[in-house]
């Protein structure tokens, strides 16, 4: 498993919070082999922490800026 950890405090904006629900809805209704998986969401007093399914191999994010324009590749994708 691993942890995607939301400090509150930084969480000061009616955007963001409303981000995060939409993030937490979706990823609960979604399942499908090629998307990680929402296990569990738990809130507490300063964090809201989601438990997802762990992926090796790192970041979606840091494989796209290894390519130019951060684009994925057709061939890849």
């Amino acid at each position: 498993m691993a942890l995607k950890v939301y400090e509150k405090s930084k969480m000061n904006t009616v955007s963001r919070k409303k981000s995060l629900r939409r993030e937490i809805n979706i990823m609960s209704r979604i399942k499908h082999p090629n998307i990680v998986k929402l296990i569990e969401a738990i809130e507490i007093e300063t964090q809201v922490i989601l438990v997802l399914e762990y992926v090796d191999g790192g970041s979606s994010f840091d494989l796209l800026q290894s390519f130019s324009e951060n684009r994925l590749p057709e061939h890849l994708a």
